[in-house]
């Protein structure tokens, strides 16, 4: 097995706001990369849940109101960019991209649907908490 995502004690910047756990929204049709992606935000104190997929994915969001989405852009039932819209219009929160190919075109796309920042896949925990925290402490710009 490959080496296990670095702990959130190891991150650089300082813990999210003292008002309690953000919630976070993690999309994502691989099952170990969900889990991985749930664990290492879980124990770095965030309230997460995920979605397989994009339908799931509204559906949560409607009912959960997140504060952040890790949104994977290559999904079985919509493309990223198209989930990445329609999140954004109903609610201006920091959504940060991720995939595996770096697409440069899909990337674009996410931006202009709204992301606020992309992250390679494989991602590394501690870079991952680090731009999760940026973007929940950040004023958001609609």
């Amino acid at each position: 097995m490959s080496q296990f995502p670095r702990s959130a004690t190891e991150s650089t910047l300082p813990p999210t706001a003292a008002a309690g756990p953000s919630k976070v929204l993690v999309v994502e049709s691989n099952p170990a990369m969900a889990e991985i992606e749930v664990l290492v935000l879980a124990n770095a104190g965030h309230e997460v849940i995920s979605a397989p997929n994009a339908q799931c994915a509204l559906n949560l969001a409607r009912r959960w109101n997140p504060d952040l989405v890790l949104l994977e852009l290559d999904l079985p039932d919509l493309p990223g960019a198209h989930l990445c819209r329609q999140l954004w219009k109903r609610s201006p929160i920091p959504i940060i991209a991720v995939s595996l190919d770096g697409d440069p075109d899909a990337i674009g796309d996410a931006y202009a649907a709204g992301a606020c920042d992309y992250l390679p896949k494989p991602l590394r925990s501690g870079e991952l908490l680090d731009h999760i925290r940026v973007h929940l402490t950040a004023p958001q710009v609609a």
